[in-house]
Parts: structure tokens; sequence; C-alpha cells
């Protein structure tokens, strides 16, 4: 297609446009991920003090039960106290006063039992003041954080509607097939679509250009691809003096 240096200005103008409103873009797309690992630091810190939380409850529930037991196995042993008169035999009464020494044997064990998960309870509880005192820093931060980072967001987004504007009325004076062009080779993970020539090579994939397309690069009356990366090639005199 025929390339005027008009267009040729446009062109090497609306990649400078791209250039910046990519810039910004790039900006605006490192801030979710950064409050996102604000999210994920928070959320790690309420997890270890909700477990440090749950840590206590299940504690607390096991020696809810401990203390059921002790009052079932006291219970056992009034029952039997009361029963021992009413007993006949002699063996009889043995019997039943060892079920009685048992059930106090066993009134002990469960009350030592109690007294480790009260000391389990006590450090638990300390772990859970120390969650809480890491948790409320993370989140102090975190809020300062994502303050700042909303706020460089806000900005970041006001300069790229102005830069998108900007670029848009660069982008309104090029030829809609070099800009058809143009934008293929952007999308294929080319955002310098157009390269300067420089010392006989593309400017970009710094291949050498053969004499032919160097001529034809150099007449600048047809849009010349580079034959490895396919870049748009120019002179830079070309596009300085169509400014």
């Amino acid at each position: 297609m025929a390339l005027t240096k008009e267009a040729l200005q446009s062109l090497v103008a609306l990649q400078e446009k791209d250039s910046a409103l990519d810039s910004i873009q790039k900006e605006i797309d490192a801030v979710p991920p950064r409050l996102a690992a604000l999210e994920a630091d928070l959320a790690s810190e309420k997890r270890l003090l909700d477990a440090a939380k749950a840590k206590i409850l299940e504690l607390e529930k096991k020696k809810k039960s401990k203390e059921l037991d002790v009052a079932a196995k006291e219970e056992a042993a009034r029952k039997h106290a009361g029963q021992l008169n009413d007993l006949k035999s002699n063996e009889a009464y043995k019997v039943m006063q060892a079920e009685i020494e048992k059930e106090k044997a066993a009134v002990g064990d469960i009350e030592t039992e109690i007294l480790q998960i009260m000391e389990q309870i006590d450090a638990a509880r300390i772990e859970e003041k120390a969650a809480v005192v890491e948790f409320n820093k993370t989140n102090e931060f975190s809020k300062k954080d994502r303050e700042k980072l909303e706020a460089e967001l806000s900005h970041a987004q006001g300069r790229h509607a102005t830069a998108k504007a900007e670029r848009d009325a660069t982008a309104a004076p090029v030829p809609p097939e070099l800009m058809r062009i143009y934008d293929h080779i952007r999308s294929r993970g080319k955002p310098d679509a157009i390269v300067p020539v420089i010392d006989g090579h593309c400017g970009s994939c710094q291949i050498n250009i053969s004499p032919s397309m160097a001529a034809e690069v150099a007449k600048q009356k047809a849009l010349v691809n580079c034959d490895s990366c396919q870049r748009i090639l120019y002179k830079p005199e070309k596009a300085a003096s169509a400014a």
C-alpha cells in the first residue's frame, strides 16, 4: 500500500502514544496483584488467629467433658457408698469397696488431666493474644498500603484516560488500512510495530536489510515489512522530514 510522509509521521507519533499508554497500563495491571498480596497476608494472619481461637474452644470443650466425667465418677462413688450398708456378705462389701476406690482413683486421674488441659488453655490464650497483636498490626499496615495502592490506581487510571484520548486523536489521521496492519503487528506481541532501519539493520530484530529492501524503505513510497519480524520499517530521516 502507498505510504505518505504524513501517514508515516502519524504512525510514528501513534506508536509513541501507544508506548506511553502501554506503560501506564502496566502500572494499572500491577496494582491488583499487589492488593491481592495484601489480602492474602491479612487472610493468613486471620487464619492463624481463628486457629488459636478454635484451639481454645476445643480445649474448653475437652475440659468440660472431663469435668462431666469427674461428676459421673463421683456420683457413682456416692451411690455405691450408699449401697454398702445394704450388702449382706463380706465378699460383696469388699467388691463394692474396691469399686468405690477404683472410681475415686479415676476421679484423681481425670482431675490431673483437667489440670493439664487448663495449662494448655493458658498457653493457648497466650498464643491467641499474640495472634491478635499480629493480626491487628498486619491489618493496620494492610489498610495503609491498600489506601496508597488504591490512590495510585486511581491516579494511573486518570492518566490512562488522558493518554487514551491523546492516542485516539493521534490515530485519527492514520489511514484505516495502515492502522489495521499496525494493530495486527501489535496484537502479536510486538508493541514496536514500526521501527527504524539503523545501519542497514532492522531496528528491532537486528537482521540485515537487503539492498533492494533498503532502497524501498529509503523511497518510502510503499509499506515495507521486515522479512524476519514483519515489523514496519522506515528511515528515521523520512519521519523527521515529514514532521
